[in-house]
């Protein structure tokens, strides 16, 4: 009886497979753009400035606001800022760059020198699902990350997050950053980044505070320059409490950075983790950038390109 349950079991193994599947990022062949020109004050020299989207082919000649439209998860760096009244835009860190037939996306940390007050800030190029809140304001040169309301409502359970990239990374312990406005430099090394957190969002109605419970991890850093192109990288998405993996690194714990989002009544407030669960995900979070080292610091010129953004889904089928 033993021997034909097992062969029974065997048999019904052999019926079941793990079939594959791929699936493009919204977006994420880096083939389409939106051109932006922000003309800057005339204290500042009245220049024209060029900024670019992720988004469809569009061109904006006017300064104002940028808001992604609906469908298009994804924000930037190169943003339109506006202090007391004076407009700039920070340009550069974020631009296509063309690959074979159509185009990648290059991200680059820039020094972008403000000529009011002479004011600098070291601007690591950055696409992220989310929304820059334009025009930037003084709060963004103290707390950045307060002025992106970060993430995206996201349901689907992929397996791993699949990329081409190639990256230039100096091998350099030191690092330039203007916390205080004026460049500084200070030790370290900088790393590209690229993570996806998959969270499960609720909010408290009394208090308008939002929750989440951290349900996937994926999290690469990219330390040495990789100077030709890899193809269908892929960084798999842990589910669940990842502390006890013996990859896990302390960078990938829970409010291992300040993110905002929006709440129901509009208002700005920090997402806050308050464990790991295999809960259905609500949102995703998706961040790469050309730099890891912190707000405001990062090593000047390091350049990280990327394309051909996919989700790998795993299913299981009967043969």
């Amino acid at each position: 009886m033993r021997k034909v349950w097992l062969v029974s079991l065997l048999l019904l193994t052999n019926l079941l497979y793990a079939e594959r599947t791929i699936e493009p990022v919204v977006y994420g062949d880096m083939d389409q753009w939106l051109v932006r020109y922000v003309k800057e004050s005339k204290i500042l020299g009245g220049q024209t400035k060029t900024l670019y989207a992720i988004a469809p082919q569009d061109t904006i000649r006017d300064n104002q606001a940028y808001v992604p439209a609906e469908g298009n998860p994804w924000g930037c760096s190169a943003t339109y800022a506006r202090f007391m009244g004076i407009e700039t835009a920070m340009e550069r860190s974020v631009e296509p760059e063309p690959r074979g037939y159509g185009y990648c996306c290059r991200l680059k940390n820039v020094l972008s020198h403000v000529n009011i007050g002479d004011i600098y800030a070291m601007v690591s190029g950055t696409i992220y699902m989310g929304q820059a809140l334009e025009p930037l304001g003084i709060q963004a040169k103290s707390k950045p990350y307060t002025a992106i309301d970060f993430g995206t409502p996201f349901t689907k359970h992929p397996i791993a997050f699949m990329l081409d990239y190639k990256a230039r990374i100096a091998d350099s312990d030191s690092l330039i950053t203007t916390e205080r406005n004026k460049p500084e430099v200070v030790a370290g090394h900088d790393c590209a980044v690229i993570f996806i957190y998959l969270q499960h969002r609720w909010e408290d109605k009394e208090t308008g505070k939002i929750y989440a419970r951290r349900v996937g991890t994926a999290y690469e850093r990219i330390c040495s320059t990789i100077p030709e192109w890899v193809n269908n990288h892929e960084i798999p998405i842990r589910w669940g409490n990842i502390t006890n993996d013996p990859d896990y690194q302390e960078y990938e714990r829970l409010n291992n950075r300040d993110m905002m989002t929006r709440n129901s009544k509009g208002k700005m407030v920090k997402i806050e983790e308050v464990g790991w669960s295999i809960d259905e995900p609500t949102h995703i979070v998706m961040y790469i950038s050309s730099s890891d080292a912190g707000v405001f610091r990062a090593y000047e010129g390091n350049t990280l390109w990327v394309d051909n953004l996919r989700f790998v889904y795993e299913e299981e089928k009967e043969q």
